[in-house]
């Protein structure tokens, strides 16, 4: 009978250890648009507020930039204004993510240093620079689409655009 309780109890202690232990850990999510940056030639690599990240959604960002297209490559990363590692983003592999294109996206590398991504624009005008955290905290995803504007954008710039300069 002693035994029995006390196997009982062994058992009983050692589900409830085991349960204890494969309780996942949460971590809270960082907000990177605090201090995260589009840094490029368009801005001389200074980080400028204009080119600061907004959170779209989760762990995803982006931030909109006008470009020229003249045939020349612009180079970018994401990073802080210090270039700090692990927040200085540029290209994992060169051969595989150096060049972007829009719709494809490439993997950056948050250590990196000297490895900037080269995108051309085919059309002057706007451009959306997303990086999404949420596969890999030092492995993103890196992407560029043409803009899309938000419904307070589709109201103001036609309004803006054709008033008089005063």
């Amino acid at each position: 009978m002693k035994l029995r309780a006390f196997l009982a109890t062994c058992l009983t202690t050692t589900l409830l250890l085991a349960g204890c232990a494969s309780q996942p850990t949460q971590v809270p999510e960082e907000d990177r648009s605090e201090y995260l940056y589009l840094r490029g030639s368009f801005t001389w690599f200074d980080a400028e507020d204009d080119y600061k990240v907004e959170k779209v959604a989760g762990q995803l960002y982006k931030t909109t930039v006008e470009l020229v297209a003249d045939g020349q490559a612009y180079e970018f990363k994401f990073a802080d204004e210090s270039w700090s590692r692990g927040r200085n983003c540029g290209y994992a592999n060169k051969n595989q993510d150096e060049v972007v294109e829009i719709g494809n996206k490439v993997k950056a590398n948050c250590g990196a240093k000297f490895e900037f991504f080269r995108f051309t624009p085919k059309e002057s005008g706007k451009y959306d620079f997303f990086i999404d955290y949420g596969q890999s905290e030092q492995s993103p995803s890196i992407w560029i689409s043409a803009y899309q504007p938000d419904l307070i954008d589709k109201v103001v710039d036609p309004i803006k655009n054709n008033m008089p300069d005063l």
